[in-house]
């Protein structure tokens, strides 16, 4: 629930206490009063509004004295007791409760606020139709500040179909009453009059809050092209960060990848996507489908070492994945052996041997096949199937090559007597002949060297 004390309650309530002709303290209100009073200027029925008493106004005039202390329990019973008087005019009732709606204004007390701008809407022929205007317009605020959005919608239809003059204010109001009922069509009609409006003379400021009705409207109508432009005047305008991500997404809806690229790495340039991790990765996978994965791990090293990113898995992954598609084989290794020991990744260890062996790290190339073939059978056991016979099949020939390149040439020859039982092809089982005869070779050419 919104509370009492937002900007539109305040304006709603200090707009109706400015209005009533009560004497010493019509003053009651707020300059934000007096310039809705201006934007509003309905031809005015003539009504003959009753005279206050002198004893009334006496009245009156105590329990104003004891709001302006906070003595709302003392305001609250001077007030009851007029009330309760059968001699007093519906002028008069208009005025007490209107000062009943002020104090709870003051406390907050919203439903109760209701309670008496209804009571004073009761007296409607006994006070200026300006001010019943006023009221009823404000009764559509208070109930919008309740989430009662269907009153609230009722009321401002009330008022609109008996005033001549709509300003700004009121139009930006009724865009986003509508757009929170879900009537997108409404909403982007009333915000773009508003727009309009307040372009046409040089007093009045277009705020960035009325395009960003008529941007979620848009959005949620499905419109990406309307969500373009107005994302386009916004950035114009108002440079938000946010503003270029989603313009970069919304190309990205029309298809043009082109553009959604070029928008995401300006972004990235202007430091827009810094408190945003999910973009800063974002942009990573954007350089890696551009061709440029060099451009690619420095975004993602750069967000490491500056904590824009998560050091997870993921990303670890990510970054190895563009050192390897780079060439930097020495770079790609660590962050992919660390993803591979978070993600319990059997293929990851696979491509982390290989990496190894390109850099003639056999050691390390040897622990990840072995890494590689027992995630692959734990994988199996979990899922009760045989899916990866030919993945463990293939870690048990990768490693075997490992460990003949070691020199070990009694473990390789065990790898391999476990790669021919896993073995189900004429092709299989001759791939670990071949490895069989350059292992015995090997070890022949071993044995010649050390003369044995």
């Amino acid at each position: 629930m919104v509370r009492m004390k937002s900007l539109s309650m305040m304006v709603a309530a200090t707009a109706l206490l400015a209005a009533l002709p009560t004497g010493d303290f019509a003053g009651i209100g707020s300059s934000a009063a007096g310039a809705q009073e201006q934007q509003q200027k309905p031809k005015q029925k003539t009504r003959k509004v009753p005279a206050m008493s002198l004893d009334v106004h006496k009245r009156i005039q105590k329990a104003q004295e004891a709001m302006d202390e906070k003595n709302f329990p003392e305001a609250k019973i001077r007030l009851a007791e007029l009330l309760e008087s059968t001699r007093i005019n519906d002028y008069e009732r208009a005025v007490a409760w209107q000062l009943n709606a002020m104090i709870a204004y003051e406390q907050e007390d919203t439903p109760g606020t209701i309670r008496a701008y209804e009571e004073i809407l009761s007296y409607a022929e006994s006070i200026p139709e300006a001010l019943e205007l006023q009221i009823i317009f404000g009764l559509s605020q208070l109930y919008y500040s309740t989430e009662k959005y269907d009153l609230s919608l009722e009321y401002v239809k009330r008022w609109e179909s008996r005033t001549e003059i709509v300003g700004v204010n009121q139009l930006i109001f009724i865009a986003q009453l509508y757009y929170t009922l879900n009537d997108y069509r409404n909403a982007l009609s009333y915000a773009y009059k508003a727009i309009s409006d307040a372009e046409a003379v040089d007093t009045v400021e277009v705020k960035e809050s009325w395009y960003q009705i008529a941007l979620s409207s848009h959005w949620e109508l499905g419109e990406f092209a309307n969500v373009r432009d107005i994302l386009e005047i916004l950035i114009i305008n108002w440079p938000k960060p946010v503003y270029w991500t989603q313009l970069a997404g919304v190309y990205g809806e029309l298809k043009e990848e082109q553009k959604s690229y070029s928008i995401t790495e300006a972004a990235y340039k202007q430091g827009f996507l810094d408190d945003r991790p999910v973009q800063v990765v974002n942009m990573a996978q954007i350089l890696m489908a551009r061709q440029a994965p060099i451009k690619a791990a420095w975004v993602l090293e750069r967000g490491f070492k500056e904590e824009l990113i998560e050091d997870n898995v993921d990303n670890k992954k990510l970054l190895g994945q563009a050192y390897l598609v780079s060439a930097e084989y020495a770079k790609s290794v660590g962050p992919l052996t660390e993803a591979a020991n978070g993600e319990e990744d059997g293929d990851l260890w696979m491509q982390v041997g290989q990496v190894n062996m390109q850099l003639d790290r056999l050691d390390d190339a040897e622990a990840a096949f072995a890494n590689a073939e027992k995630q692959f059978r734990e994988d199996d056991k979990k899922t009760k199937a045989k899916k990866n016979r030919s993945r463990i099949f293939n870690a048990l020939m990768q490693r075997s090559g490992a460990l003949i390149e070691l020199k070990k040439y009694s473990e390789a020859e065990r790898v391999l007597n476990m790669a021919n039982r896993m073995a189900d092809s004429s092709r299989e089982r001759g791939s670990v002949r071949g490895w069989r005869d350059y292992l015995r070779a090997e070890k022949a050419r071993e044995d010649m060297l050390a003369g044995r």
